[in-house]
């Protein structure tokens, strides 16, 4: 493919935070899947293979079917032929759609009898497979279309798989999911707007601000601000960052504007609330 996405846009990644890899192993090859922040779900295009992991041991998944792999367990694939896998990873159940009905069901969740099982593609989501494979076997690494396809593979399940499907696959992120509170508190040092932290979680900007209002009694806007106070605050008084790079961690113009919000917010210069905090240090030694 000719018309590659430069590697100098700011949406070219290697590694998408929610996104998609095409995977492909030869008959008894292993592709292990650690436990760590990260979902994901292993289509299988082609093949079979077989998984163990805490919930269940030596499993056989058959081609054309689907298996959630949860964040907390180790997973561990081995090909029981020449096989071909899209696997999708993601932080979050859902997408910046009021129409994902996964908050609306998760209270049904103590009617399900949950057993570690495969689920079959329909057609929607094996034409949107095809596309998601057709893509990484031609390098296609834009954050936006990653982003996208998973928002696309959450809409599907919303329309295209009964409740109770979508509730036996994702019951353990269900069962055990972060209170909507740890979610943004995870989430929130790795975005920079209100927007954005609502995406990362999975929600559309309305149905944020009103759980987020419920839980904080703030809105996400001043809670960020605060937060982004205290960890600016920190950076001054207990760590030797350099002031140039905190100001470009932060997106200030330049030292003025960042001089400008410590004194408005913390009432000091941020060379003065320094210098004040290695005096301290020195004076306790």
């Amino acid at each position: 493919m000719s018309n590659q996405c430069p590697a100098t846009c700011h949406s070219y990644t290697l590694e998408p935070e929610a996104g998609f890899n095409f995977i492909t192993l030869r008959e008894g090859e292993t592709l292990t899947i650690q436990n760590g922040e990260q979902n994901n779900l292993i289509f299988l295009m082609s093949g079979s293979f077989e998984i163990t992991s805490e919930e269940r041991r030596n499993y056989v998944v058959r081609e054309g079917h689907f298996v959630f792999c949860f964040r907390a367990y180790t997973y561990e694939i081995v090909a029981l032929s020449d096989v071909e896998i899209v696997k999708a990873h993601f932080i979050a159940a859902g997408a910046a759609c009021d129409m994902i009905p996964f908050n609306s069901i998760v209270g049904k969740i103590k009617k399900i009898n949950y057993k570690f099982t495969q689920v079959a593609f329909n057609e929607p989501l094996d034409l949107l497979l095809r596309s998601v494979k057709l893509y990484q076997q031609n390098n296609m690494k834009c954050n936006h279309l990653h982003r996208a396809k998973i928002q696309e593979m959450f809409v599907i399940f919303k329309f295209f798989y009964t409740p109770q499907i979508q509730l036996r696959t994702f019951y353990n992120l269900f069962d055990r999911n972060q209170s909507f509170a740890s979610l943004v508190r995870n989430n929130a040092p790795r975005v920079k707007t209100v927007e954005e932290l609502a995406d990362i979680c999975g929600f559309s900007i309305q149905h944020f601000n009103n759980m987020f209002k419920q839980e904080f009694n703030d809105t996400p806007y001043s809670w960020m601000q605060k937060q982004r106070i205290v960890e600016i605050e920190r950076l001054l008084t207990e760590t030797n960052v350099p002031l140039k790079s905190i100001i470009k961690m932060y997106s200030f113009t330049n030292h003025g504007h960042f001089a400008l919000f410590c004194r408005k917010y913390l009432k000091k210069t941020p060379l003065k609330i320094r210098k004040e905090a290695r005096a301290k240090k020195l004076a306790e030694q």
